[in-house]
């Protein structure tokens, strides 16, 4: 398949929560109730919450093929003569206890040799929270190791229907490591962008949330809201994804960094449909 632009992933295929880990430092979102009086006493009363309907911690050691495709072939940021980027399915494997993708790259002359990884889940998700435990690509080969980010590579978590009919993500550029990019497309050229600063996205897991719904998308940071967005909202179906992929630019991703591995560490994933 030939390349798309760099915020439009490649998919070969389609078919048609929250998960969270203290241990990461990560903080669960808030949880808001409403007080009423009973006999004189305030009592805090919550409603229920609605449960996950897909969720997975990575924990079984091979990843769970009833639910996710693992994504081979070109890659996103492919270009003729700059870089040569693919998918493995070699670079995807959960030998740490959880997600771990892998990115590799080589440089020659002016050409980048990149090589990443993506897996893309089987069912496709409408309106709801969808909620990523993650600690961004760095160099670390271990989930608690000390590591950095390095140029020339692109860490995304997202949504994703043809041909960005629908896509939303949280996304990191590797020359940009702490910048926290926000996007939705309906469509390959409608598009809205807001960006926060995330300390240390490659050194630690964050909880990366957004809820969406026909009106907007609510963007959480560790159960903060940091962003809404309300501009060409979309609205079909779509599968959940996670990638990591290389790039050789000055402006996207950054230049190619040869003889550098970096990986993307995914400790859970979920998804809860909007309440009714």
């Amino acid at each position: 398949m030939e390349w798309m632009p760099p915020r439009v992933l490649i998919v070969l295929s389609l078919l048609g929560a929250s998960a969270f880990a203290q241990s990461y430092g990560c903080v669960p979102a808030s949880r808001s109730g409403s007080g009423s009086a009973n006999g004189g006493v305030t009592t805090n009363r919550r409603a229920p919450l609605k449960a996950p309907t897909f969720s997975d911690t990575f924990s079984g050691g091979t990843l769970d093929a009833s639910k996710w495709f693992i994504d081979s072939g070109n890659a996103p940021g492919k270009i003729a003569g700059v870089n040569q980027g693919t998918l493995s399915p070699d670079h995807v494997d959960l030998s740490t206890g959880m997600l771990r993708l892998t990115l590799t790259q080589g440089v020659s002359g002016a050409l980048a040799t990149s090589v990443g990884a993506e897996i893309r889940s089987k069912q496709l998700f409408g309106y709801g929270t969808y909620v990523w435990v993650a600690r961004a690509a760095s160099t670390s080969a271990t989930p608690k190791g000390s590591g950095a980010a390095v140029s020339g590579s692109v860490t995304d978590v997202f949504n994703y229907m043809d041909n960005s009919q629908t896509e939303i993500d949280f996304e990191y550029e590797g020359q940009l490591p702490s910048t926290l990019e926000m996007t939705n497309y309906s469509g390959e050229s409608n598009s809205q962008t807001s960006s926060t600063t995330v300390p240390d996205a490659a050194g630690s897991f964050h909880e990366y949330k957004f809820i969406w719904s026909a009106a907007k998308i609510e963007f959480y940071i560790d159960g903060t809201l940091v962003s809404t967005h309300t501009q060409h909202v979309p609205s079909a179906p779509a599968a959940a994804l996670i990638n990591l992929w290389g790039t050789n630019s000055k402006s996207f991703g950054g230049v190619a960094t040869g003889g550098v591995t970096r990986y993307l560490y995914v400790s859970s994933f979920s998804f809860t449909p909007l309440s009714d």
